[in-house]
C-alpha cells in the first residue's frame, strides 16, 4: 500500500530535508510540494493526496487554518504537523493531527508515523465499503419490494402555474425547505411546492422517505454514500442529484436503524 504524501513548507531547506527522509521509505509517493496553505489546499483538490506534512508557521495561510480547511475537502487527507515550535501540540491534535513532529526530523520517527497513516487509512477504507455494501443491500431489497406494484394512491399533487401536476413518490429524489416554498428534486424535473416540510413528512409514504434534517426529506432508494462531516455530522451523496443532503447528528442514528447499518 502506497501513501500519497503532500509535504507543505515555506522554506525550500525544510522541504528538501523533509522530502530526503520521505524518499528513503518505502512505500511512500510525494505528489507535490506546497509553499503555503491556499497552495495545499489546491493540490490536494486536484490530485489524491493520503497524507499531508505541515510546516505551522507559514504566509498567507499557516498550517492550523490549512489543518481545518483540509478537513472541510470532500475527501480531506490525513495530516501530521512537522515544525520547529514545541509548544502547540495541544492545539495541533484537538484538530485531528495524526502526529506532532519537532524539528529535527529523523527517518525512524516520520516511519512511524507513515505506519500509523497506512493503518488509519485501511481502517477507514474498509469502514467506507461496509457502508456502501450494508447500503446497496438494504436498497435492492426496498426497490424489489415496490418493483411489482403500483400504489395509486401514493401520487402527489403539486400545484403550480395553473396545473395539477401528479408526481410518483418514487420518483422524488428530496424534497429541500426553500423559505415560505418546498422545491421538490425529481428524476425528471424540479419543482416548487406550497407544501410545508411538515406536510410532506406526514403524506409521503414512510417507508422510503426520511426526514434528515430541518430542512430536507429524502428518499432512502436514491442514497448512494453517506460521508462523515465532523463531529457527528454526515453528508448524504444521491443518485441522479449534485445535490448534497445535510444529515444531522440527531437524524444520524434513526437513520442507520432505519436502513440496517450496523
Amino acid at each position: 500500500m502506497s501513501v500519497r504524501v503532500l509535504i507543505v513548507d515555506d522554506d525550500e531547506r525544510e522541504r528538501i530535508v523533509v522530502r530526503y527522509v520521505l524518499e528513503q521509505i518505502k512505500d511512500v509517493e510525494i505528489v507535490g510540494e506546497a509553499l503555503h496553505g491556499l497552495e495545499a489546499l489546491l493540490l490536494c483538490q486536484e490530485k489524491k493526496v493520503d497524507l499531508v506534512f505541515l510546516d505551522i508557521s507559514m504566509p498567507e495561510m499557516g498550517g492550523l487554518e490549512t489543518a481545518y480547511k483540509l478537513q472541510e475537502l470532500k475527501d480531506p487527507p490525513l495530516f501530521v504537523f512537522v515544525t520547529a515550535k514545541k509548544d502547540m501540540a495541544v492545539e495541533a491534535f484537538d484538530l485531528g493531527a495524526i502526529d506532532y513532529i519537532v524539528k529535527p526530523i529523523g527517518q525512524s520517527r516520520i516511519e512511524k508515523t507513515i505506519n500509523r497513516a497506512k493503518w488509519l487509512i485501511a481502517h477507514r477504507d474498509s469502514v467506507e465499503e461496509l457502508v456502501k455494501q450494508r447500503l446497496k443491500e438494504r436498497i435492492d431489497f426496498m426497490l424489489e419490494r415496490y418493483k411489482n406494484y403500483e400504489i395509486y394512491s401514493n401520487k402527489l399533487p403539486v400545484r403550480e402555474k395553473g396545473k395539477i401536476t401528479l408526481l410518483n413518490q418514487d420518483e422524488i429524489i428530496f424534497c429541500e425547505s426553500q423559505g415560505k416554498k418546498v422545491y421538490i428534486s425529481t428524476t425528471k424535473e424540479g419543482y416548487l411546492s406550497n407544501y410545508t416540510l411538515n406536510e410532506l413528512e406526514s403524506r409521503l409514504d414512510k417507508s422510503i422517505f426520511f426526514r434528515a434534517h430541518q430542512a430536507f426529506i429524502v428518499n432512502l432508494n436514491f442514497i448512494q454514500e453517506i460521508i462523515n462531516f465532523g463531529e457527528g455530522s454526515y453528508l448524504l451523496h444521491l443518485n441522479n442529484s449534485e445535490k448534497n443532503i445535510i444529515l444531522s447528528r440527531s437524524k444520524a442514528k434513526l437513520l442507520r436503524q432505519k436502513m440496517g447499518i450496523q
